[in-house]
């Protein structure tokens, strides 16, 4: 399998590489290191080798407990599954005292839910199990998958973090998520509406993976709420609990 954009998978699920993005001094994202996806749990086993052989070995599963449970992931042997839940929230009002700007307040229907992924304590853990698997992925083609079960909002946002803690341009990141949109208009929805568990006891996720398109104004909320934070450097340092050193070996690890 050749690393491209969106990966050659017969059970894949919005299964995107981020490698390849150039960033803001001048370097660029290496390929086969961090990769985005949906649900994991329709990989074929020729899937599973192709990713075993593409040096899969995180994978970071951002679905709630009962997600996992209905539709589990199929991984390669040598790759590791840690569950790290975004939802739910654990505070009421995660964004009280943050002096958050945005040019054009013009949300979109989960804009406040996308800036509380940024801010409250709980989903703060899942980024955290996100860049602390790409610090343990040392090898050169060791790679890490984080995925939720369509792909496009607990995995857009970290996808955002990621691509953000790498210098890519934030105009990059945003066709990065805006992918999304092209990905499943092209798609087959019965196939999407199959992998996203529908249950009464996760209104939230029901409600956002009923809609399966993305806008800019979610993007938008997002930078606008880690910029209130400091910027991303500070985010990582002040609610992740990573190092400068840390940040520095991440960036060297995964640019080139």
């Amino acid at each position: 399998m050749q690393p491209q954009r969106v990966l050659d998978l017969e059970g894949g699920i919005n299964f995107r590489e981020l490698g390849g993005y150039p960033t803001t001094d001048g370097r660029k994202v290496k390929w086969q290191k961090v990769l985005r996806a949906g649900g994991l749990d329709e990989l074929t086993p020729s899937d599973i080798a192709a990713l075993g052989n593409y040096g899969l070995r995180y994978d970071i599963d951002l679905r709630s407990e009962h997600e996992m449970a209905s539709f589990p992931d199929r991984l390669p042997a040598a790759a590791k599954m840690i569950p790290a839940p975004v939802y739910p929230f654990s505070e009421r009002d995660s964004l009280s005292g943050l002096d958050i700007h945005l040019q054009n307040k013009n949300w979109a229907m989960f804009s406040q839910i996308y800036q509380q992924m940024i801010a409250d304590p709980h989903p703060q853990q899942a980024w955290r199990a996100i860049f602390q698997a790409m610090l343990d992925a040392t090898g050169e083609h060791e790679s890490v998958v984080f995925h939720c079960a369509a792909g496009k909002d607990r995995t857009g946002v970290g996808a955002m973090l990621v691509l953000s803690a790498l210098k890519v341009a934030p105009e990059t990141i945003k066709r990065d998520y805006l992918l999304t949109n092209q990905i499943f208009g092209a798609g087959n929805r019965k196939s999407i509406e199959q992998v996203v568990a529908q249950n009464e006891h996760e209104d939230l996720t029901n409600r956002m993976n009923q809609t399966l398109s993305v806008e800019d104004a979610n993007f938008d909320a997002v930078f606008a709420t880690i910029e209130a934070f400091g910027g991303i450097d500070r985010y990582l340092i002040d609610q992740l609990g990573f190092t400068a050193a840390d940040i520095a070996t991440l960036r060297a690890n995964h640019l080139e």
